[in-house]
Order: structure tokens, then C-alpha cells, then sequence
């Protein structure tokens, strides 16, 4: 697996993109995906499983060693361990309709998500942020 589904900072455009993709991968494809997407208080987004729609970027190649830097920056640390998010493989949709399989970081603590973050019903962080001035 080389795909990786990104929804928030990691995104072209985005702190996180160019201090850990840039340079690195060599193709980015607009996606959405089954899920439920909620703005935290520390500035980032949090992707919950559920019925509404997640929308990101498809990035790759995504190597082993790129990989581990990321599961780093999101706190994964393994199966079964205390993490911040966890990776997993879903279907993600790109926008001509081709299903393609991606690794994706998925929130954790989805209780706190759904507490102390802002619900983004259109699952678009990039379309979020522009709305608040942040970008």
C-alpha cells in the first residue's frame, strides 16, 4: 500500500504538507471518503468512521519510511496502543469515480471529537478553514 488519504494539515497548501510531503511524493488526487470530520481545539481536523462524507487528497508514493514519519507526526504508535490516531485502510473516491485503496489516520477518541470539536457537515477542512480566515 502506497496510497495515503490526507484531510487536514497535511493537504498541499497546509503547514504539515510541505514540511513532510513535499518533495516526496509525486501526485496528489482530489477524494472523498465515508466519514465524519470535526475541527479540534488544538487547530487540527479529526476523522471519525460514520455516514457523512470526508473530503482530502489521495497522495503517493507513500514508502515505508515516509510512512513511519507520519505515524510519528499522528500519534500512531501501533495496533492496540495508546494513540493519538489510528492508520487504517479504506476506499477513497477520487472525483471521476475510480474507488482506489488508502492508508488514512482516523481519530482516536472519538468521544472528545464529538465533545470539544466543531462538526465541518460538508467534511471539506480545506473549504473550514478558508471560511474562518485561517487560509
Amino acid at each position: 500500500m502506497n496510497r495515503l488519504f490526507v484531510y487536514g494539515t497535511l493537504m498541499k497548501g497546509f503547514w504539515n504538507h510541505s514540511r513532510y510531503l513535499e518533495g516526496r511524493i509525486s501526485c496528489i488526487i482530489p477524494g472523498k471518503t465515508q466519514g465524519l470530520l470535526y475541527h479540534l481545539p488544538q487547530g487540527y481536523p479529526a476523522m471519525l468512521k460514520g455516514e457523512g462524507t470526508v473530503r482530502g487528497e489521495i497522495v503517493e508514493p507513500v514508502n515505508r519510511d515516509l510512512l513511519r514519519k507520519l505515524d510519528g507526526l499522528e500519534g500512531y504508535y501501533g495496533y492496540g496502543e495508546d494513540n493519538l490516531y489510528v492508520r487504517e485502510i479504506i476506499d477513497v473516491f477520487t472525483d471521476d469515480g475510480e474507488m482506489l485503496c488508502c492508508w488514512v489516520y482516523i481519530y482516536a477518541d472519538g468521544e472528545y471529537a464529538r465533545k470539544r470539536g466543531i462538526f465541518i457537515p460538508d467534511g471539506d477542512w480545506r473549504k473550514f478553514m478558508q471560511n474562518r480566515g485561517y487560509i
